[in-house]
């Protein structure tokens, strides 16, 4: 407003001062007005989003001005990163760090940068990063700021006119405050969004504008430590939105799992995980035709999982654990051809399995432990690419079906450790080099069901003693340290890498370690 640019103590009003005492650049086109039109010069080439006018070039370092004023509230950035250099251009406000930095390479721009206009890239050109518009007309900006460069104070309403800015990234600055502005809707170009590891005082309702943005692909908002996250309410999403990829994680949001998500009909990856979301999880959320990744792993979700849940015939990950759902595993889950990981430990279901989880030939990774589910787990032998298998603290009984496992070569991980299977193990067991972890105990197996052979192809093995003559470690009723001895499923799923657990999804060397944890436990007991 007129009155924020005619204050010289806030950040709109320092800006405009810059912008016409103290700015060469924009002096310069200001002064060279065109006193016919009104008009400023035209840039030398200008962005191909944002045009060539001198109005534009001005508007731009005007709202990066009041960006450098309004996060430089409380005290001065730990570098300027070049803004406010009255000579140079705007896309010359940052500063070149080297390092590892996803998606930059070793090679990581800090601050403003603009990149060449793609039909005027040469194939001898070695570098798209553009310092100004002298020789090529720009393409975009981003904005990049993954430092901790102490950005204080609150993000201005102005950023969101910054329209030709295809990626905004801020990370790693704890005294950012206030919430998103609402303005952000009007970043039409934006096709990137970042905000990681920002500080307390900084969250807020997301604005609905930012998910009707028609270009944006990519959403990242991650290990924020405000407490205040929340989604809207309602949200009006066009049938043209392109969202692929909608990551907000460990982030404190509350409420509620909005049911507009399901209209988000290009996403992807779906990761919600390790917040305080409540309630059911929408019915209408099956209607995610591309989703492939969907997590809301460590929530507060209530009430049964639905079998809409079937209709995601794309999907690779299915993670719901460590909430609080009820009732019975849906059968329409065995229609999902694709799936590779589910995880629905830690809830409160309480059915058998259902016999539809024998079309599951796709599953390797399946994460059932800390429910009360119950009956046999003959349907298992049917899934001939299982590797992993995570059942501890059930109530599932019976004996493990005799193929169990031999249909794959990979790394073999097993947790079935406090239920009431009977009989002996498998006999395909003795002759697996590749059954990594076996944890069997507090059950009721038949005395020394334990081959040797099990005993020395497996890195990490506790069964109970009376089952297990070969174990170096076994559980004997008495030594809890050894007979509760847990894994942590997520963290052998690699669960923390998000969509990209497979790459960390851990290997021998993590079990290794793990016997040597259980070896101390019986010196201390």
């Amino acid at each position: 407003s007129l009155n924020l640019l005619e204050d010289e103590a806030t950040p709109q009003g320092k800006a405009i001062r810059w912008i016409v005492c103290d700015d060469s650049i924009s002096v310069q086109l200001l002064e060279n007005q065109d006193p016919a039109t009104g008009n400023l010069p035209k840039q030398k080439h200008g962005f191909r989003l944002g045009g060539d006018a001198g109005e534009a070039q001005v508007i731009r370092r005007y709202i990066l001005a009041v960006f450098s004023y309004s996060t430089s509230k409380v005290s001065p950035w730990n570098d300027s990163l070049n803004f406010l250099s009255a000579d140079l251009h705007e896309c010359n406000w940052h500063k070149n760090y080297t390092r590892s930095n996803f998606p930059y390479g070793d090679f990581d721009p800090v601050g403003m940068f603009c990149t060449m206009d793609r039909g005027d890239l040469d194939s001898e050109e070695a570098d798209i990063l553009l310092l100004n518009d002298e020789n090529h007309l720009l393409y975009n900006s981003v904005l990049n700021f993954r430092i901790d460069n102490d950005l204080n104070g609150p993000l201005p309403p102005e950023i969101g006119y910054l329209i030709d800015c295809n990626s905004m990234q801020l990370e790693n600055n704890i005294r950012l405050t206030g919430p998103l502005p609402q303005t952000i809707g009007n970043m039409i170009h934006l096709v990137s969004f970042s905000l990681i590891l920002n500080g307390p005082k900084f969250g807020g309702e997301l604005p609905s504008s930012l998910f009707q943005l028609k270009n944006l692909k990519y959403i990242t908002i991650q290990n924020n430590l405000g407490k205040n996250w929340s989604l809207p309410a309602n949200v009006q999403v066009g049938d043209d939105t392109q969202l692929e990829r909608l990551l907000l994680v460990r982030n404190s949001f509350a409420g509620i799992i909005p049911p507009w998500i399901a209209k988000l009909k290009q996403l992807q990856t779906l990761d919600l995980s390790m917040n305080n979301f409540q309630g059911a999880i929408p019915e209408t959320i099956g209607d995610l035709s591309s989703v492939k990744y969907l997590n809301l792993l460590g929530n507060n979700l209530t009430e049964s999982i639905p079998s809409s849940l079937g209709k995601l015939s794309e999907i690779d990950a299915l993670i719901l654990g460590e909430n609080a759902l009820q009732g019975e595993l849906p059968a329409s889950i065995g229609t999902l051809r694709t799936l590779q990981l589910l995880d629905v430990g830690s809830n409160e279901l309480t059915s058998t399995i259902p016999s539809s989880f024998a079309n599951l030939e796709s599953l390797k990774y399946l994460v059932l432990e800390s429910n009360s589910l119950n009956g046999t787990v003959d349907v298992l032998e049917s899934m001939k690419n299982l590797t992993v298998l995570l059942t501890r603290s059930n109530s599932f009984s019976g004996a493990l079906p005799d193929g169990l496992f031999s249909g794959t070569s990979d790394n073999v991980v097993v947790d079935i450790g406090d239920n009431k299977f009977t009989d002996e193990l498998p006999t395909s067991f003795a002759n697996m080099s590749n059954l990594v972890s076996l944890f069997g105990a507090k059950n009721s197996f038949a005395d020394n069901v334990t081959q040797s052979s099990v005993c020395d192809n497996s890195t990490l093995l506790v069964m109970d003693c009376d089952a297990c003559e070969c174990c170096d470690v076994c559980c004997d009723g008495e030594n809890d340290g050894v007979c509760d001895f847990q894994l942590d499923g997520r963290a052998v799923l690699g669960l923390e890498c998000g969509a990209w657990y497979e790459y960390c999804v851990r290997g021998a060397d993590y079990f290794a370690e793990a016997g040597n944890e259980l070896l101390s436990y019986t010196i201390l007991y």
